[in-house]
Order: structure tokens, then sequence, then C-alpha cells
């Protein structure tokens, strides 16, 4: 258990690194701007070649996880972000090679979460999982907090030439952290060692239920991305729910963590759905920013519990030789949920207003979470 404290710290660090490479980019729109691309349709396909390069090859990035050992995939993934945001900084306006360097970046991201995502399923015992992958993920969590506002004073004060090359000393810091991993186990490289395949995975109740609980899930925390769009049509001030929504995702992570290996994740996990909906459906009613902060602090609790406890629950319901699958799957399905809401909650929006869609889908989303403990989770509770 000491060499677990021991490493909690440098896996925090390394989810902070990657997450802060991730983060750099969100204002990369003003970037654009300023260097002569003014078309949003243009802006959106390049912000957006990013997320689809992340997500769709998440089922294939198992395989290369499987292939190779974890120093050569997070290495590999790291240098695939940094060539891809060299290439970005060169481009200038040439829409192929930003394209293309988008691309390159967001396969590498994605390739780094699922190796380390893995990687963390691996090494980190059963009986204190939830509580170290809530420390770990408050690596996720403070860039919101750090990175984000520095890279938004750069931009605003004119350092456009210093923001293009943030990006690659962060990815490159990511490669030198990737060469410190080393193998977790000697089944890896035994003869006799067989990875699972998609179907044995899809063949465990367990992992169905997880998936099926993820995606219920994935539908509110993507819901974040439509706020600023709740916030414009109440005159409210967006950053008021998300500052609030980081600080209270990192206190719970810091305060609760131990909570997440002494209650059973089966029972959590209902529990989080209803609390981020319940929350996201309380922000329709905010007609101050002092509400809308309250619902975004109460939203970040029941991220910040919901996020590592996706991510922990792995190892619960898949066997090792099937970790590397669940992994990308679980992966893919949660960002996979960052293209469907907006989409649901747009035309939602469209006949309701975007108050209605956002008392009306996540009403629909907190009545699920009953269904997903007493349909999914205690049959098997029965079983088991």
């Amino acid at each position: 258990m000491q060499r677990i404290r021991e490493l909690l710290p440098r896996m925090a660090g390394t989810n902070f690194a990657i997450m802060s490479f991730s983060c750099v980019y969100f204002l990369l729109p003003l970037y654009l701007d300023h260097v002569g691309l003014k078309s949003p349709a243009t802006i959106g396909w390049i912000l957006g070649t990013y997320y689809a390069a992340s997500t769709i090859p998440r089922p294939f990035m198992a395989f290369l996880v499987e292939r190779f050992s974890f120093r050569a995939t997070l290495t590999g993934a790291a240098l695939c972000c940094a060539l891809g945001s060299i290439g970005l900084a060169l481009s200038d306006i040439s829409l192929p090679l930003l394209v293309t360097s988008r691309v390159l970046m967001g396969f590498g991201f994605g390739l780094f979460l699922v190796s380390f995502t893995t990687y963390l399923t691996m090494v980190i015992p059963n009986e204190v999982r939830g509580g170290a992958f809530a420390l770990i993920t408050i690596g996720a969590m403070a860039p919101f907090l750090i990175v984000i506002p520095l890279i938004d004073w750069i931009l605003h004060n004119g350092f456009f030439g210093l923001f293009i090359w943030v990006g690659p000393v962060i990815a490159a810091v990511c490669a030198l952290v990737g060469m410190t991993f080393a193998k977790v186990d000697r089944n890896r490289t035994a003869k006799n060692w067989r990875w699972g395949t998609y179907s044995q995975l899809f063949a465990l109740p367990g992992a169905r239920a997880l998936f099926i609980s993820v995606f219920v899930y994935g539908m509110t925390d993507a819901a974040i991305i439509s706020i600023s769009t709740l916030s414009m049509s109440r005159g409210l001030v967006s950053s008021c729910f998300m500052s609030s929504f980081a600080v209270g995702a990192i206190a719970v992570r810091f305060a609760g963590f131990r909570l997440m290996d002494v209650f059973p994740k089966d029972r959590m996990y209902p529990a989080v759905i209803a609390v981020t909906s319940l929350s996201l459906f309380g922000t329709a009613f905010s007609v101050t920013n002092t509400a809308f902060a309250f619902w975004g602090f109460l939203y970040g609790i029941g991220v910040g519990v919901g996020f590592p406890l996706s991510l922990a629950m792995i190892g619960d319901v898949a066997p090792p030789d099937l970790r590397p699958k669940a992994t990308a799957m679980v992966w893919l399905i949660l960002d996979g949920c960052f293209f469907i809401t907006p989409v649901v909650m747009g035309y939602a929006s469209s006949i309701l207003g975007v108050a209605g869609a956002f008392r009306v889908i996540p009403g629909i989303l907190f009545l699920f979470a009953p269904a997903v403990y007493f349909f999914l989770w205690k049959p098997l509770a029965r079983t088991g």
C-alpha cells in the first residue's frame, strides 16, 4: 500500500499534464481568428476534428495497448500530440495542415488516455481503486483552475506566438513522463498470455451494466457544453457555474475520496446520476449568478465522484485480460456523449426553449437513476 501512496502524486501529475495539453486548445478559436481564419464553420471543423480523432478510434487503441508496453504507447501517444501541435503552430491558415495536425493531436490524446487508464486499473488494487482514482483525477480538473485562466491571460494580452508553442512544450513533457512508465506485470509478456476479445467483454453482465450506466451518466456530464447557451439566454455569467463546478469536483475528491472505497460502487453510481441530473435541472430555474454558482458546485460534486467512479469500476467488471478493451469502451462512451448531448439539447431547445430543454432532458435522465440500479446493478448483486 505504501507503493500506491508513492505512486499517486506521479499519476495525478501525469493526468494534469495530458489534460493541460487538451485544455490549452479550448481557446484555439481566439488564435485562429488572430491569424486570419474568420469562418465559424471552418473553425468548428478544426475544433471537432480533434475530438473525432480522439474518440472514434478508441476500440482500435485497445489493440495498441495490448500489443505494446505502456511505456511505448504513452510515449508514442505524447509524440503524436507533440508533432500535431508543432504542425499546428507552423500551419498558419493552411486548412489541410490544420486539420491533419488536429487529427494527429486527437489520436495521440485519445491513445494516451486509454493507455494511462488501463495502466491504473492494472496497478491499483481493487480495495483502494475508487479513492485512488478520485485523487488521481484531481489532476484532470486542476487545468480548469490553472491552465485555462493562464492561457486566457496570454491571449488577451496579445502573446499569440507564446500561446501556440505552449502545447508542444506540454506534449514534450508528457513524452518524458511516458518514458518513465514500466511494465506492471509479467503476464503481459508471458508466452501463454492471451488478451480477451470484444465478444467476451460484451458477454460479461457487469460490463454491459457499466457501459449502459456510463452512457446515462455521460449524457449529464456532457451537458456542461450547453451551459454557456443557458447562461446567455438567462443573462448569467457562465464562469460562475464553471468555476464553482471545478471547485466542487476537486473538493469532493480531496474530502471524500475514501468514501468511494467504503460504499458499494454499484449503489453510488445511480446516486451520482441523480445528483448531476438534478443539478442541471436546477440551473434552468436560476435567475441569479449566486444560484447558478450553487448548482454548478453541486454538479461538480456529482461529476467529482462520477468520473473517477466510471474509470475505477472497469477493474470491478473486467478481468485483466479484458481491461484494455473495457477501458477503451468506457472512454468511447464518455467522449461519444460529448457528440450526442449537444445535438439532443439543441433540438430540445428549438422546441422547448433553452431553459425548457434543461428541465426536460435532465428530468428524464433523473428518472433513469433508479432504473440503472434496479434493472442493472441490483440483479447482478443477487446473482454474484
